[in-house]
């Protein structure tokens, strides 16, 4: 591969643009926006330096060059110094026109796509004209011309030119001849071994795979290289096209063609490639198989079904999922087995994009798997349960169970059971809802109906909020048994949900089907029911968490945990600012009756200290010496402790006399007594200090 000038190329080569290649589009009004920005940034790379602008591809026929790649770029600089040099006037207009040899039978550059286009562009360059609303009125200007698009192309590009380049001051004649470069590269040159990775491309970057492999694929071609240079150009427009590639940068139709490659060497060979070798992957694979792969995976995107056209966009590179593209080898496999009904391709589509949503496909199985599928007259499901051990080797039970009852019961069953599948709560995973549905081992699919719509009556919030309400909590907490999880877990993320499901199969059924058939008044009602027939009574453990709805409000993971200290605590983000339940308690009590119980209390304020992993309520008063706290000890008989501390305050007798009397004990200065769970009783204990200190 040589680094070859403009001048180079006029000087040492006569290029042909052959009726095999496809239409010049750089000057379509499509394109008119790409044409700009390529002439800006001409601009700023003249402005630097040198500027090199890609590749071009061709192949030797007598003393010919037939271009395969690269005759956009080069048409649209050949276009650009006829239009500098016109512009210059009529001595440099004529130099460079004759330098094209159009009156010879070898030209510099010929434009063969169609006998008028050829004519067309002899008679424009010859002409000097650089306003495309002239071209029009020349003599030599026939009406045909209306109809060729790559005519009216180029009548285009001189348009883009006088509006884009009085802002480009560094694109004129000599440096376009002399200063812009291409890396030309002649495919019957190319030779087994020889490393193009070492050539850095226009943008200074290694040659991707598929620039590296094209070639090589062409060589081997033979007599057909130019229609598969053809064919190339028409896969990356494919890749191009704005519906498909989106906001994308135009950088990404390499990666989508690397990893076209990519799928073809992995589902020919039956092996995988991690990344490609292209000079030994040349020698695996021919364009001809390039070519079969691309014009499946053309026609799957003509389906028009959006599940096709996503998995396609997978190829661009930037997708989280499906990196080995499972689904797309699947979908192209049915494609090349003959399949011309959509909705075949949907149950290929479910069934594998289900399995890869459950991260449990593995590449070498599958890739096995879809080479014998492929040489089989079976439909996909047919073949699927027909394997035995060979499709155990890809799916797994769960998956095998789904498609059995699909294909059973067809498509009613299929559309009920890929929507649920598809709700980010089951992510594919809905063993739970299956077995439920089954009566006496045998699926039922009006069961799987109400009981998936019970479930989506009551688990309908987002998975940032753990999926559903306190109140559902609170129900389950009365109807199963085996409920918190671990005796932690109330239920937030999916996988906690279920094990909770999984650790009472029959329950958790039977709470749902009591609310088959209700709406979101009726739920709410029989929630409260539920939480209503549980008292707190010390048999019921849970009860606190039925009925004060503050418990499982703090607990914003709904997470609690269990310390002999402190006895139960709810935490926030799973382990963090532990706060007894039983202080919980107290905080709400203080809310609602401190008023109540005292007229003394003015000037004391409470707060809740949450600092150094434990929970205490403490109650201070501005510019006074003492403080009172109060916090659950389970460790000290599940008693309240009231310890009353002091910074500089030295307790008289008298005060000593009274704490004492009341129970207090001192340790290091600090005065602390014990209450019972009973309120009242705390309260007064609380009176007290107040009575004693608070003067």
């Amino acid at each position: 591969m040589d680094k070859k000038s403009i001048n180079d190329l006029l000087e040492n080569f006569n290029f042909v643009v052959p009726e095999i290649q496809r239409e010049y589009v750089w000057g379509a009004t499509k394109n008119k926006r790409v044409l700009s920005q390529f002439l800006k940034d001409l601009d700023h790379k003249l402005e630097q330096g040198d500027a090199n602008i890609g590749f071009l591809y061709s192949y030797e026929s007598g003393t010919e060059h037939y271009l395969i790649d690269g005759q956009q770029r080069y048409t649209t600089i050949l276009l650009l110094c006829y239009y500098l040099a016109a512009l210059e006037g009529d001595n440099s207009h004529s130099q460079f026109v004759s330098r094209l040899k159009l009156d010879q039978n070898v030209q510099a550059f010929a434009y063969r796509v169609r006998s008028n286009t050829e004519s067309f562009l002899k008679n424009l360059l010859k002409s000097g004209v650089t306003d495309h609303n002239e071209v029009s009125d020349q003599t030599w200007y026939k009406s045909e011309y209306e109809n060729d698009p790559t005519i009216l192309s180029m009548v285009g590009a001189l348009e883009v030119f006088g509006n884009v380049l009085k802002e480009c001051g560094h694109i004129i004649l000599d440096k376009v001849l002399n200063n812009v470069f291409f890396w030309y590269f002649d495919v019957d040159m190319t030779s087994q071994g020889e490393e193009l990775y070492i050539t850095m491309n226009s943008r200074g970057e290694k040659l991707t795979d598929s620039e590296q492999i094209k070639p090589r694929l062409l060589k081997k071609s033979g007599d057909r290289k130019e229609s598969y240079g053809k064919e190339w150009d028409n896969w990356e427009e494919f890749f191009y096209d704005k519906e498909l590639r989106g906001t994308r940068s135009i950088g990404t139709i390499d990666t989508a063609m690397n990893n076209v490659i990519r799928i073809v060497l992995e589902l020919k060979t039956c092996h995988e490639h991690a990344r490609l070798n292209p000079v030994e992957d040349a020698e695996t694979i021919s364009i001809k198989d390039v070519a079969e792969y691309m014009e499946a995976l053309m026609s799957i995107a003509q389906l028009n079904a959006d599940f096709c056209k996503s998995e396609i966009a997978r190829l661009y590179g930037d997708s989280n999922e499906d990196g080995d593209f499972f689904v797309l080898k699947a979908l192209l496999t049915e494609k090349l087995k003959g399949q011309t009904e959509l909705y075949e391709y949907q149950r290929v589509y479910q069934t594998v994009r289900n399995h890869v949503r459950r991260n449990k496909m593995k590449n070498l199985a599958f890739l096995t798997y879809l080479n014998a599928y492929m040489q089989s007259q079976l439909s996909w499901y047919e073949y699927i349960l027909k394997q035995g051990d060979e499709s155990k080797a890809v799916f797994n039970g769960h998956e095998l169970e789904k498609i059995q009852i699909c294909h059973d019961l067809g498509k009613p069953a299929e559309i009920e059971i890929w929507k649920t599948q598809e709700h980010p709560f089951w992510n594919g995973e809905i063993k739970s809802l299956l077995s439920w549905a089954k009566d006496e081992g045998c699926f039922s699919l009006e069961s799987f109906v109400l009981l998936t719509r019970s479930f989506n009556l009551l688990f309908d919030q987002k998975e940032n909020n753990g999926w559903t309400s306190d109140c559902v909590r609170q129900a389950l907490i009365v109807r199963l048994k085996n409920y918190p999880l671990d005796h932690c877990f109330f239920g937030y993320t999916s996988d906690q949900w279920k094990q909770i499901m999984n650790n009472n199969p029959a329950d958790f059924k039977s709470f749902l089907n009591e609310f088959v058939g209700m709406d979101i008044t009726a739920r709410g009602k029989h929630l409260e029911k539920i939480k209503n027939s549980y008292p707190e009574t010390k048999d019921n453990l849970w009860a606190e968490f039925v009925h004060h709805d503050y418990l499982l409000e703090y607990c914003n993971t709904k997470r609690i945990q269990y310390r002999d200290e402190y006895g139960i605590e709810c935490v926030e983000n799973y382990y963090k600012r532990p706060y007894s339940v039983k202080n919980m308690h107290l905080e709400h009590y203080l809310k609602l009756h401190m008023k109540e119980y005292f007229a003394e209390m003015q000037g004391w304020n409470y707060k809740i200290d949450l600092s150094g992993w434990k929970s205490v309520v403490r109650f201070d008063k501005t510019n006074w010496p003492i403080h009172i706290g109060i916090q659950y000890r389970q460790d000290k008989h599940e008693q309240y402790e009231v310890a009353l501390s002091t910074d500089d305050y030295v307790f008289t007798e008298s005060d000593k006399t009274v704490l004492e009397a009341a129970g207090f004990v001192c340790d290091n200065n600090v005065y602390a007594a014990y209450s019972s769970l009973d309120m009242t009783k705390l309260m007064e204990l609380l009176k007290l200090c107040f009575s004693i200190i608070g003067q």
